[in-house]
Parts: C-alpha cells; sequence; structure tokens
C-alpha cells in the first residue's frame, strides 16, 4: 500500500523490500525499522526464498537515519536498535542485493553495505556524513565499512565526511555495478534471477560460512569505543551540529 513505509513483493524465488518514505528521502525512523525487522523475520525461515532486494522509493536510496530519532536509534534506547537490525540484515540466510540510487547516506550508506552485493545508478551519492553534525559512526559500522573498501577508503569516507560518486563507488568496492537510473530496477532483478537459479542448500551453506569468516572483528574489545561513542552522542558539539543543520547553518564546534 502507498501508505506503508515499507513494501514487502514476493516473486518465485526471490522477494523486493522497498523503502517507502521517499518525500523523507527514506529516512530511518522507528516505523521503518520495525518493518525492516519483521520483513527479515520472514525472510529466515523461508525456503522459497533464495535472494532479497533492498531498495528505496523515489529519487534516493535512503538518507539516513531520521535525525529527530538518531538517539533512540542509535544509542539502543529503541526495541529496534539500528545495529541489531542491520547485524540481523547481513546475517539473512540467503544473498541480498542493495538496489541504492541518489542518496545513500550514513545509516543509509550502512543499510547498502550489509547486503551483499550492490548495484548502483549513475547519480548515486554514497557515503558517511555524520562528522558534518558531530555525530560518531557506530563501532560495528566502522567495521563494516573496513570489511568492504579496507581501511584506506574508510579513512577518506570518515574523515571527510564527504560523499563519492557512482564511478569512485565502484572503483572502491562499494557497489558491484553502475548503470543508468532508468535501468536500476531491471539491473537488481538480474542479479537476483542470476543468484536464485543456483541451488538453494549451496546458497545459504556459502553466505553462512563467509559471514562466520568474517565474523572474528566481532569479538574484539571494543567497550572504551562504545562508550566514547555514547560521550559523543552527549556532547554539546552532538546537539550544535543537528540544529546547525536543521537551522541550515554552519555549526560552531566546540570539542565538548
Amino acid at each position: 500500500m502507498a501508505d506503508d513505509v515499507l513494501i514487502v513483493e514476493r516473486r518465485d524465488n526471490y522477494a523486493t523490500i522497498t523503502l517507502n518514505r521517499p518525500e523523507k528521502r527514506n529516512a530511518l525512523n522507528e516505523p521503518l525499522m520495525k518493518a525492516l525487522d519483521a520483513a527479515i523475520t520472514s525472510f529466515e525461515d523461508d525456503n522459497e526464498i533464495r535472494a532479497v532486494i533492498v531498495r528505496g522509493a523515489g529519487g534516493s536510496f535512503c538518507s539516513g537515519i531520521d535525525l529527530a530519532e538518531a538517539e533512540r536509534l542509535e544509542g539502543g534506547h529503541s526495541p529496534v536498535n539500528i545495529e541489531r537490525v542491520f547485524h540481523r540484515l547481513a546475517n539473512v540466510p540467503v544473498p541480498t542485493i542493495a538496489a541504492v540510487q541518489g542518496a545513500a547516506l550514513a545509516g543509509g550508506c550502512e543499510l547498502a553495505l550489509h547486503c551483499d552485493i550492490r548495484v548502483a545508478a549513475e547519480d548515486l551519492r554514497m557515503g558517511m556524513s555524520v562528522a558534518r553534525v558531530g555525530l560518531v559512526v557506530p563501532y560495528d559500522f566502522i567495521r563494516k565499512l573496513i570489511e568492504v573498501i579496507g581501511a584506506a577508503n574508510t579513512a577518506q569516507i570518515l574523515y571527510t565526511a564527504e560523499p563519492v560518486d557512482a564511478n569512485r563507488a565502484v572503483h572502491m568496492g562499494m557497489v558491484h555495478e553502475v548503470v543508468p537510473n532508468a535501468k536500476l530496477g531491471e539491473a537488481a532483478v538480474t542479479w537476483a534471477e542470476r543468484v536464485s537459479a543456483n541451488a538453494p542448500l549451496s546458497l545459504r551453506t556459502m553466505k553462512k560460512s563467509m559471514r562466520r569468516a568474517l565474523s572474528g572483528a566481532f569479538t574484539t574489545w571494543h567497550d572504551d569505543v562504545l562508550e566514547m561513542a555514547r560521550n559523543v552522542r552527549l556532547s554539546e558539539d552532538a546537539k550544535e551540529g543537528i540544529r546547525a543543520f536543521l537551522e541550515k547553518r554552519r555549526p560552531k564546534w566546540k570539542a565538548k
């Protein structure tokens, strides 16, 4: 339905989930995260599903967390904590394909990176812009960036807070393919059909093997980093950054 914040469509061997807040560039709020969490649950034990496409309605894939709900979704105060939901998405037992166009920023960038395959439209702008508003990328999300694009490219993405275009994204390994905007949906379906034509038990076992091989970084001790991140979220700079963003002005940082 047009009023649903998330639309799930089933095909023979794959499913498509569409973020459906185009008027907000598909910014992540609690209802949308709850719906995404429920969709992931529905796929986990569905043996007919062999691939999942994740896409955004309108001109953007996802502009990140709705700043009005940033503390709830990132800070663990919501039953649909963004890190937990994205971790579940990464561990869906079948391959996932992100079809990304327009803005794929901050949480939207991470949403795409938590999928296995990413196909991009030519107008893509992908990056982690949180430093511009005095916030911080969660530890697990930095780990995901390093996993996908390596430490050097992660440094560029995090420290400049500037998005990269589609050509740079494909060279960095952030996306697998770039296509004209009008061909994005078709390209994502081609990937899904190519994947879902293969043996389902093979796909699930290889997906689990890949996730297991990469899981060690989750166990690295990082309690100190989590405490630093909590302090950043509660800082005066974070409040100033969000105010400045909403007021469309440059923030005045005080490092406190």
